[in-house]
């Protein structure tokens, strides 16, 4: 069996970005394999797009030798030992053309780094990025600026289709089947919750440079914020219906009794509509954050310290608010209880444009057609 693009994941976040590519690959004429492990094979395969799993047993050589791709293209993942770094230096070996797709800003430091000190160490020939702001942050790392290609993020067309499906739908009838619970005049108010675990782990633990302090007792990153949310979320007046979102990756006992303060646990429900549906939807740095922006609904960021403030692009462009402080909670979060409208839509459509999904598989499409490892220019491309 021989394709043109073998794509491989492990990370949830990484399968969202790549998981339309097969299909519009396919629509361009080009063979494709999508080939996933773990979370990333369990996410796309509830997202019901098809991919291969690949057994812990088989190596990248196995996957090169079966296929022979001429474009190998890996998404990121938490995993510093990740199959994706030996399958970049197998393709490398065998001279085919690699690419990274790197569906966030957050972490460019670690994402290519494994277990080496070299930030750039398994990084792939070319990658493509959502924004400018995480293209600047790979080349002032070292990355070249013409190898390091804004595409935007393919999962985004999606949530743009389902903003627009879910508008000609409304809230009332979605709000009854996702929210059961719910008294009928309540606002909902879901927590889209993240691991305290990843690249980089002493920034998911309590340090001297946390501004929240949770109750006192827990040191990881996503309790002490959970617990300021619940106590900033008592305040208010009339009660909200609180709902946590449990990561993919999230285990019922990394939370133990906080449980029990939320009225609803989601999980299985559809993310994207679940978000849509909420009056407000308060997270960390989660990608699942900003999506809930671009389809509408306001959001708010809590982090723990300072510095991670500025993580997230919406929060960046002034659509997403964001406190690292308990005080700033608490002067923030009726003030967007009280809120309504998406004024800020226009804002969002502007940074997220509609078409990611195309550019990013008509720049793979062109590395297909040029098979020197040069490749060609972005603006040979067309893609910018």
């Amino acid at each position: 069996m021989s394709v043109d693009v073998l794509i491989y994941v492990e990370d949830p976040g990484a399968a969202n970005y790549v998981a339309g590519l097969p299909s519009e690959l396919d629509r361009l004429g080009w063979k494709v394999y999508l080939a996933a492990r773990g979370f990333g094979h369990s996410h796309l395969q509830g997202m019901e797009v098809e991919a291969g799993d690949v057994p812990e047993s088989v190596s990248a050589e196995d996957l090169l030798m079966r296929l022979s791709p001429k474009v190998v293209v890996v998404g990121t993942s938490e995993n510093t030992e990740t199959l994706a770094f030996e399958l970049v230096a197998a393709a490398k070996r065998n001279r085919m053309i690699t690419v990274g797709a790197v569906d966030a800003f957050g972490n460019a430091q670690h994402r290519f780094r494994g277990n080496s000190p070299d930030p750039l160490s398994h990084v792939p020939d070319w990658l493509i990025v959502p924004d400018e702001l995480t293209k600047k942050a790979y080349v002032d790392l070292g990355h070249p600026a013409g190898r390091t290609i804004v595409c935007g993020h393919p999962h985004y067309d999606r949530v743009h289709d389902t903003r627009n499906r879910l508008e000609d739908v409304g809230t009332a009838e979605s709000k009854a089947s996702l929210f059961p619970g719910c008294p009928e005049a309540s606002s909902v108010v879901v927590f889209v919750s993240e691991v305290s675990t990843g690249l980089g782990p002493d920034q998911y633990k309590k340090s001297s440079d946390y501004t929240l302090e949770g109750r006192g007792d827990r040191t990881d990153r996503t309790g002490i914020v959970i617990e300021e949310f619940l106590d900033a979320s008592a305040g208010l007046e009339p009660r909200p219906y609180l709902v946590l979102r449990m990561h993919p990756k999230n285990r019922e006992e990394d939370f133990g009794s906080l449980l029990w303060e939320f009225d609803q646990i989601s999980r299985a429900e559809p993310s994207l509509e679940l978000v849509y549906t909420a009056d407000l939807v308060v997270g960390m740095t989660t990608m699942l954050l900003q999506e809930a922006a671009i389809v509408g609904t306001r959001t708010l960021s809590i982090v723990p310290r300072e510095s991670e403030k500025m993580s997230l692009p919406t929060v960046r462009a002034g659509i997403t608010p964001s406190v690292a402080t308990r005080k700033d909670l608490r002067e923030v979060l009726p003030r967007l209880m009280s809120e309504r409208g998406n004024d800020f839509l226009k804002a969002v459509e502007a940074m997220f444009p509609y078409g990611s999904l195309g550019r990013a598989a008509e720049f793979i499409e062109s590395l297909i057609i040029d098979r020197s490892h040069e490749g060609p220019s972005v603006q040979e491309s067309g893609v910018i």
